[in-house]
């Protein structure tokens, strides 16, 4: 199978991938955007249900595009989300590759080569631009044998996964306060 080479590979199409597409497309360099899965597919499919945006609307947004039928002041939810990153990408006109999982990446003579699902990728630059929490951590502070129920928020979904009883949220970051709430 030939290799196919690009100037710029960015791995992920979340909001880090897409607006470094905005960026990349303005500046007139050649690239390539690759997604395992479906644009924005860790707000669709890989957090809790009531998830909303960590920012108002007003904020947490692309330039030039609002979030339509929401209030500035109002935090959309994760669909809402998801659909809005897929219209942005739509509309700048990112090339980005759906369906194309990066399992390795290394070090060329001229930058880097990417093993992906459709093959090598050559590339002399690259964006890893696939979140910040693809492994999750639960220390292991709790002996197995207390019998505690213990979840990462990447595995929470909402609290009918949660056992009768009292609950307790370890972190007060955007997702310890929207699950706690």
């Amino acid at each position: 199978m030939a290799v196919e080479t690009v100037q710029t590979l960015v791995i992920g199409a979340g909001q880090a991938g897409v607006a470094a597409s905005e960026h990349l497309g303005k500046h007139g360099l050649q690239h390539l955007v690759v997604e395992r899965a479906r644009i924005a597919e860790r707000w669709r499919s890989e957090r809790w249900d009531s998830l909303v945006a960590n920012g108002p609307a007003w904020h947490d947004r692309f330039p030039g595009m609002t979030f339509e039928g929401h209030d500035p002041d109002s935090f959309p939810p994760k669909e809402t989300i998801a659909t809005y990153f897929e219209t942005y990408a739509q509309r700048i006109g990112a090339p980005i590759r759906c369906g194309v999982n990066v399992s390795a990446l290394r070090r060329a003579d001229s930058g880097f080569l990417a093993e992906t699902s459709n093959g090598t990728i050559a590339a002399r630059n690259v964006i890893c631009a696939t979140g910040p929490f693809q492994r999750p951590l639960i220390p292991a502070t709790v002996p197995a044998e207390a019998g505690l129920f213990q979840i990462h928020s990447a595995a929470y979904r909402n609290p009918a996964q949660l056992p009768p009883g009292a609950v307790m949220v370890v972190g007060a970051g955007s997702s310890g306060v929207q699950i706690a709430e």
